[in-house]
């Protein structure tokens, strides 16, 4: 079972970054542009270009994903791990998720369930008692059938 949360995690984990990423280049690029490179279950890589503005420490361009992935999720917890010149102009950096219990994972990813159906999680805290029922049956048959693919 661990695994198979840990490889939905990662699956998520995906999604979400990819839509930070989007968020971050619409109002960054051309002057710095991100690109993922790859997820593992404990992180991502994420690859940057551009100019970067002089007048700021390159490491900011790399510090503000986190606050577009906070945007996304604000249950999800990243650090910069580290950064490294790999062209004129490009960089690659590795972020490193932190404090990923199950409990994380799955909570992470029953937030993700209400974003993509429109609700946030406090819509569902409003919601009575027999509606939260029936979401949690419905977030259960979405794992389930995330499992089998």
């Amino acid at each position: 079972m661990a695994i198979l949360m840990t490889e939905m995690y990662s699956a998520q984990l995906k999604e979400i970054v990819l839509r930070a990423i989007k968020v971050y280049n619409r109002f960054r690029s051309p002057e710095a542009t991100a690109k993922l490179v790859g997820v593992k279950n404990n992180g991502f890589v994420i690859d940057f270009e551009g100019s970067f503005c002089r007048s700021r420490d390159v490491r900011e361009y790399f510090e503000e994903l986190i606050y577009e992935l906070k945007g996304i999720n604000e249950k999800i917890s990243v650090e910069l791990q580290e950064t490294k010149l790999i062209g004129p102009n490009s960089y690659r950096a590795s972020y490193k998720i932190i404090d990923t219990s199950n409990k994380d994972y799955e909570d992470l990813l029953f937030r993700e369930f209400l974003l993509d159906r429109g609700m946030s999680f406090n819509d569902y805290l409003t919601v009575n008692s027999c509606t939260k029922d029936v979401i949690l049956f419905h977030f259960r048959t979405w794992l389930l059938q995330r499992k089998e693919n």
